[in-house]
């Protein structure tokens, strides 16, 4: 792993001066003076400024682009992790573009699902300078907005372990539901297992973590293919039937629904590992092929199993 040594310009100025430039008449604004922090950098501090149609349009697309700053600080800062058993195809540097421009793009839903996104407020805005803005050539109306957003050099690092933390975390949790899929003991499982993976495959930002979790959560999906139903009769009416994933015995707590051609009273019940099926063979006759059929829902699928008796 190699840590991602990149400064970070946590002052968006870039446009901040022309954005005041004076193509236009200032009809109302908050303070006598704009203040001086848009137009320096200052440490410890993000700068953002807007111009729409309205003003509240314009406070959001600045809270917005402190999003966005402070997710590009933190991913040009992150060390990310190469432990997971696909072979990387690009290099940190690639990854980080990758990051930055998921997030980005999507900021509003995508970036909302980062912890330390969600904490990011109007409320924390250390000062603000609106202008309310008539063009001088076509008369049209805008609001010009600017805010000052505290950024701390130790809420960085802070930032920066967090995302690491819940980095690793996302990882691990791929790494140990590929290596427990052989583990599978009974049908309901798979499901839970694929619900497990959900956040991690939802978080990964890069296009080969993302692709090796999509994948793990495809060979869960294809297990109940592998599943199968072994049975043996359990003496008069009665009959015991295994569920076999790959060979091995599985379990299920849904029990499988029964139809027969002339039995009656049919039920299933757990019986250990197993499930126990009986009935009433006394409406069936003895020169015809009678037989008792199990359906059982699987995730994706149906299994049905039939076994025969005769009548003496």
């Amino acid at each position: 792993m190699k840590r991602i040594g990149i400064t970070v310009a946590l002052l968006f100025c870039m446009g901040t001066v022309s954005l005041f430039a004076q193509a236009y008449k200032v009809v109302e604004k908050s303070d006598k003076k704009a203040p001086v922090w848009y137009e320096s950098a200052e440490s410890g501090y993000i700068v953002a400024s807007a111009e729409t149609g309205s003003m509240e349009e314009a406070r959001q697309q600045c809270l917005e682009s402190v999003k966005r700053q402070i997710i590009q600080a933190v991913a040009q800062n992150v060390e990310f992790s190469d432990s997971h058993t696909v072979k990387q195809t690009s290099g940190n540097g690639d990854r980080i573009t990758e990051f930055v421009d998921q997030y980005m793009a999507e900021g509003s839903t995508r970036a909302a699902s980062l912890p330390f996104i969600k904490g990011i407020s109007l409320s924390k805005v250390d000062g603000s300078y609106w202008e309310k803005r008539r063009d001088k050539k076509s008369g049209k109306i805008t609001y010009a907005y600017a805010i000052r957003y505290p950024f701390p050099e130790s809420e960085h690092k802070a930032l920066v372990r967090q995302f690491e933390e819940q980095d690793r975390a996302m990882e691990d949790l791929i790494k140990r539901m590929e290596e427990h899929i052989s583990d599978i003991s009974s049908v309901e499982e798979i499901d839970q297992c694929i619900t497990k993976m959900r956040p991690a495959v939802e978080y990964f930002f890069d296009k080969t973590r993302r692709e090796w979790a999509e994948g793990v959560v495809q060979n869960y999906r294809k297990l109940p293919t592998f599943i199968t139903a072994e049975g043996k009769s359990d003496g008069k009416d009665a009959y015991i039937v295994s569920l076999f994933i790959k060979g091995k015995k599985i379990t299920t707590a849904a029990m499988p629904k029964l139809t027969s051609n002339c039995a009656s009273q049919l039920k299933a019940v757990p019986c250990g590992e197993d499930i126990l099926i009986t009935y009433n063979s006394e409406d069936c006759l003895e020169d015809e092929e009678n037989f008792v059929e199990l359906t059982f829902k699987m995730p994706g699928k149906s299994l049905k199993h039939k076994f025969y008796f005769q009548v003496k």
